[in-house]
């Protein structure tokens, strides 16, 4: 279990597709609360059986929209 909720990288440093894991490293949630917030459809994600896969180019969108931020189609490719 993580205690500290340091981050030491950043979204552009995760793989174009991770897990609530990798994400984990990233935002100051644990990787539990990423499975929980995934499971209840507050994160953007797919799930392929099992497993929760999330987009980093759809998780930048969906912070930009929560924060109302807009991002043209040309800035995100």
């Amino acid at each position: 279990m993580r205690t500290d909720l340091q981050t030491t990288d950043t979204l552009d440093s995760l793989p174009e597709f991770c897990s609530p894991g990798d994400l984990s490293k990233v935002l100051p949630v644990s990787k539990a609360t990423l499975y929980r917030m995934a499971g209840q459809g507050r994160i953007p994600c797919i799930r392929l059986g099992r497993r929760i896969i999330i987009s980093r180019e759809h998780l930048k969108r969906w912070f930009d929209q929560q924060m109302g931020v807009e991002r043209s189609m040309m800035e995100v490719a």
